[in-house]
């Protein structure tokens, strides 16, 4: 494997965790969360655009786990569009903490 071939394998998954890209997440966050993640490069090769006054944001990734942190540090202020499976993920935990808080379950 050359450098090239290397460096974009290395970089094609979303941060740490490298590996061929196998997803897109799509994130629209909220008018209040918009302006900050506009101005954010979470990947070199994201897409985002504006819809109204919410922005939302494509990245590649290969392994969920770390943007799946990266999601969830912003609460209800984001909603995973696709793909169904990170979706899930990220409802999964935002339940599980939910239960913490309300109900006192560890």
């Amino acid at each position: 494997m050359n450098r090239s071939e290397l460096d974009r394998f290395l970089g094609a998954g979303f941060s740490i965790f490298s590996g061929s890209a196998v997803a897109w997440a799509v994130l629209r966050f909220g008018p209040a969360t918009s302006r900050w993640v506009a101005d954010e490069t979470w990947h070199p090769d994201q897409i985002g655009h504006w819809i109204d006054r919410c922005y939302e944001l494509q990245v590649p990734y290969s392994d969920p786990k770390e943007l799946l942190m990266d999601i969830l540090k912003y609460g209800p202020d984001v909603e995973v569009m696709a793909p169904v499976d990170l979706r899930e993920m990220v409802a999964e935990r935002l339940r599980a903490g939910a239960e913490r808080y309300l109900w006192g379950k560890k």
